[in-house]
Formats: C-alpha cells, structure tokens, sequence
C-alpha cells in the first residue's frame, strides 16, 4: 500500500514539474517576444417593449426580458509583426434553453490572424468586424449582442496622416464541386470589395473617403446570377476652436438584387459645439433617398446594410427596416444630441428625433405630413471604476396619423406611445497581459 503512494505522489511530482518547467519557457517566452492579452466582457441588459421597432396598437401587451452578451477576447502579438486575435461569445435570453441540455449557444464573435507585410502595411485575415466613418455604413453594431461581422481579407495601411483599408470578401453556403450559387435564408453579400481612406488635410482639416461594390444574387435565378450595386462618397470635417463642422455625401449606383437600375443618394451635414468640458451638442440631419414607386423599372432607395440604425436614427429603431429593404420610403431625420457630463461617473445624454419620410405619404389616397414621428431618448450613465458601466435609459416616441403609411406603423395605432425602457450593465475587466 505504501509503495502504491509512492508511485502516485511520484508521478505527480513529475507532471508538475513538467508542468512548471513548460510555464516557466513560455512565460519567458511571452516576456521576451511577444504580448499575450486577455480580457472579458459581460453584458446583461433587461428590457421593456411596447413600440420597439413596430408601433403597438390598443391590444398589445408590453414585453418584459433579459438577455445577455458574454465575451473572452484574446490577443497574441509576437514581436509586433504577428498578431492573433479570436472574441468567444455567448449569447441567449434568459430561460431560451433547457439548462439541463448539453447543447449550447457559444460561437466565435471574431477569429483572425494579422501578419504585418512592412513596418505599416498589414494583412487581416478571417472573421472580423468592419468600422467604418461613423459606423452609418459599416458598423460592428454593438447595440445587438450577437454584434456584427464579415469574413474577410482585409489590408491595412497606417502612415501619420494617411489610414487606408481595401477590403475583399466572397460568401457561399458550401464547398459545391460546380458553381457558385449563394443560396442563404438571410440578405447578404455574395461578394464585396471596399476601400477606405482617412487623411489628415491640416491641423484643423480631415478627409474620409468610401468607396465600395457589393454583390446580391437574384433570387429568381435560383441564387447562380448576381448584380452589383457601387456606393461612392465620403465625409469632410473641419475643427475651429469649440465649434466642429462636417458632412457626408455618398452616391450609389448599379442594379440591385431582382436587376432594377439603382440610383440613390445619403446626405448628412452636422455642426458640434463643444461648450464647455461638461456639455456638448450636435446638431443635424440624416437625407437618405427614397423610392416613391416600387413597381417601375428604378430603384431610388438608398441601402445601409452593414452600417448601424440604433445609433443614428433613434434607439427605437423604426428605420432598422427601412435601411436595410430594397425600394424603401427614405429617411429625413432632424436630429438634436445633447451630451451632459456631471462628473467624471455620471452623464447624460439627450437624443431627439424628428422622423420622416423622403416619399411622400399616404393612407386611403389622403396625404400625410412627411413627418411621421418624434422621438426622444434618454440614456443615464455611471461608471463607478475603468471596468464597469452602468446604463439606465428610457424612450419613448411620439407618431403623426402619417406614420400608418410605413412598414412599421401600418398594423398599429398612432394615437399610442411607443415606449421603450432598459437597464444594462457591462464588465470589462482585463484578465492577463504579459508584456515585454
């Protein structure tokens, strides 16, 4: 008996110190050549609906639930040439699974490898998150847990004043042995090609320019046949003292996903004022072109579908589908920011909308105010350390008899408030980081 616990504590002194040794070489090896980084996120956030993205008519109850995001990233940089990156994240709802199952909802939020090619070129490659500008075009949409992303390849350029991205992209559904059909449940990309540039024209001066061409296959061709539709523009920022003024423009052109000619334009312009360390506001509106008749041969509505709508357009979301849906009614949002900073924890911030239509609006062939609604968001934060913050926000919006016109208000009634109220809190503490 007492050699059989010699054995056993032998044999564990030995992996240990297996164990230690391989610990010691790659801690030394870390500390030496490279940066490992880990770090999590959580983010529960409880809510009420009754008008979220879809006005509510006199019967329709609110709803009442909890979700949450749960995320592990790591970073791997080794010697500042070689950098991988992977996100592990769960999503669900509370109460959406049986506990009791083995069967799960973890997936890989991101997932790449970026090898540098010179000392400011770089090469991205795998599942990635795409930002963009101001995230109205390409966004990595943290408002939704599940987040959004792209496979993709992905070039980086980065020179003092000059930042440059050229993007390529190409989906299927699987490994066919002939052709390339893109065959999927959801509206996405067949292939896509993008380029971005920042330059810094002067101290005050900036230029952004995007340009890209996407590719939708048609689905009355069994999903084999595509057609590209180009986007074009950019945005110019000037800074003078307190006052910051800029303005985007973007021109899209091609054909769509059922072959229509496509012609369409967004245009925003925006002035900010920085009145003091405590407050600041923006001032502007969001113009993106509508399409008053879907049953011609042209398509005028202009698509956003990779950019973000929660935080554009009203944390309601009622031009969620409009953005995203060929042939749309358009976009005329004048909009008010507020930001209030009360202390280095608390602030507040203050989104008003007014909500319309580029289209012209009508129910039983009686016109309507473009102006289809007012919304109002308030969002209170605190953040008592660098690792938590703590968001209690209510919205609410307010609709015109107009707003019976539109996809989202035309089941409900417009004499009731939408309101929309929510709770979160996220963690981001930082786990590991063995730096050299």
């Amino acid at each position: 008996m007492q050699k059989n616990k010699l054995f056993y504590v032998s044999i564990a002194l030995f992996f240990y110190a297996i164990n230690h040794t391989h610990a010691q070489k790659l801690s030394s090896f870390l500390q030496e050549n490279s940066n490992f980084k880990m770090d999590l996120e959580y983010r529960p956030r409880t809510e009420y609906r009754r008008g979220y993205r879809t006005l509510p008519n006199n019967s329709d109850d609110g709803a009442f639930f909890t979700s949450h995001r749960a995320r592990i990233n790591v970073d791997f940089n080794l010697n500042n040439r070689f950098l991988f990156h992977t996100t592990l994240q769960d999503i669900r709802v509370w109460g959406d699974t049986d506990t009791r199952e083995s069967e799960g909802k973890a997936q890989f939020f991101e997932f790449y490898v970026q090898p540098k090619i010179t000392n400011h070129l770089s090469v991205r490659v795998g599942r990635q998150r795409i930002i963009f500008d101001n995230q109205r075009l390409f966004a990595e949409n943290n408002w939704r847990q599940a987040g959004g992303q792209h496979d993709a390849v992905r070039f980086l350029y980065n020179n003092n004043k000059l930042v440059s991205d050229v993007v390529l992209a190409y989906n299927q559904d699987n490994a066919s042995e002939f052709g390339t059909t893109y065959d999927v449940d959801w509206d996405f990309y067949r292939g896509m090609i993008a380029h971005h540039l920042k330059y810094q024209l002067s101290e005050d001066t900036e230029l952004l320019t995007l340009n890209f061409a996407d590719e939708y296959t048609d689905p009355s061709t069994n999903n084999k046949k595509g057609y590209w539709k180009m986007t074009n523009g950019g945005r110019l920022t000037y800074n003078v003292g307190a006052i910051g003024l800029t303005f985007s423009g973007y021109y899209q052109w091609g054909k769509i996903e059922n072959g229509k000619d496509h012609s369409a334009y967004y245009l925003e312009p925006e002035v900010q004022w920085y009145a003091n360390p405590k407050y600041k506001v923006r001032i502007g509106t969001q113009v993106f072109s509508g399409d008053g008749n879907a049953n011609d041969e042209k398509s005028t509505a202009f698509l956003s579908q990779y950019g973000a709508f929660h935080r554009h357009n009203g944390g309601l979301d009622y031009t969620q589908k409009t953005v995203r849906t060929y042939e749309h009614e358009g976009i005329l949002n004048p909009y008010l920011f507020q930001y209030f900073s009360f202390n280095d924890k608390f602030s507040l911030q203050w989104q008003s909308h007014l909500l319309g239509s580029t289209s012209s609006l009508a129910v039983d062939q009686k016109k309507y105010n473009r102006i289809y609604a007012w919304e109002n968001d308030f969002r209170f934060f605190y953040q008592p350390n660098d690792y938590t913050k703590i968001e209690l926000s209510y919205l609410f919006l307010v609709p015109d008899k107009g707003m019976a016109a539109i996809p989202t208000g035309v089941n409900g009634n417009t004499d009731q408030l939408a309101q929309f109220a929510y709770a979160s809190i996220r963690w981001t503490p930082e786990i590991l980081n063995f730096s050299h």
